[in-house]
């Protein structure tokens, strides 16, 4: 069974824009106060209703999550 994603591919230009303003805004919660739950989800849930969302931005964020919060188990919604 073959799985196609419509918006496969590599981020555009846009999207890259969406994945840094991700990035800047949860390094600097991180930094300032560290991440809790309540911030994750907001940043999730921005994230995902963004127009230019796509399974590539999300596994990039989640990617993101991870370099930052290395060893943390998370179980939010990315789906």
């Amino acid at each position: 069974m073959q799985i196609d994603h419509p918006n496969a591919g590599p981020l555009s230009e846009e999207q890259k824009a969406v994945l840094d303003e991700f990035r800047k805004r949860l390094e600097s919660m991180v930094s300032s106060h560290g991440l809790t739950s309540d911030d994750m989800n907001e940043l999730i849930r921005d994230l995902k209703s963004h127009p230019l969302i796509s399974a590539q931005l999300l596994d990039e964020a989640r990617s993101e999550v991870s370099r930052l919060l290395p060893g943390q188990r998370f179980s939010f919604d990315w789906s």
